[in-house]
């Protein structure tokens, strides 16, 4: 899959990620901290499969959209905390979500 990480999820993400196989970026490898969140979900997102944010007002806007594009919007919802303890919980979920079967707006994970 193709992965792509909001500026409020860590870096540490990305090669935990990569390391099961996926492409991955985030807004800031990307150098787009501060990017209008339309412009980049109508220009940068397009190019991935899933992804993933913090920001609960952005990922309600994409679900109120007539024709959301392609891209997944995944609103995590893990609390906040030390950044190797996010990035285990994180990874945790990940490896035991379906990700067929994913809504184009949801939140994530299930559990919380």
């Amino acid at each position: 899959m193709r992965i792509l990480l909001d500026e409020n999820l860590p870096e540490g993400l990305i090669e935990p990620l990569r390391g099961l196989g996926h492409t991955v970026d985030s807004v800031s490898s990307l150098r787009l901290k501060g990017l209008d969140n339309g412009r980049l979900y109508r220009e940068v997102a397009l190019d991935y499969d899933l992804f993933f944010t913090k920001d609960r007002a952005f990922a309600v806007r994409v679900g109120t959209l007539a024709a959301p594009a392609p891209v997944r919007v995944i609103l995590a919802t893990i609390p906040q905390q030390p950044e190797a303890q996010f990035v285990a919980a994180f990874m945790e979920e990940f490896v035991s979500t379906d990700w067929s079967t994913v809504e184009p707006v949801r939140e994530w994970p299930d559990s919380r």
